[in-house]
């Protein structure tokens, strides 16, 4: 056997090596960031379920009483044009 086929035999086998590790932390990762993703997923849900809650308990106050929240929509209007207008005469 030659030198030269005896050094590439030896990379050969390195690179098998090293395609082996990577294999076997790609997994690892995979796994890791899996379950990160999960924890996050899980909350995002959470946070969905919560939110509908809210939803729907203010759907009931404004159906039960409307007009409050009517005269806020309209207060928050007329402030957030009197802001705006002045933000054009700068």
């Amino acid at each position: 056997m030659t030198a030269d086929n005896h050094n590439n035999r030896k990379f050969e086998e390195a690179l098998q090596l090293l395609n082996d590790a990577a294999r076997e932390k790609k997994e690892d990762i995979q796994k890791l960031v899996g379950e990160k993703y999960e924890h996050l997923r899980e909350a995002i849900d959470t946070g969905r379920e919560r939110a509908v809650e809210v939803f729907e308990e203010v759907d009931e106050q404004v159906k039960k009483n409307p007009w409050p929240y009517m005269g806020g929509v309209a207060l928050g209007s007329l402030l957030l044009g009197f802001i705006l207008g002045n933000q054009n005469k700068r």
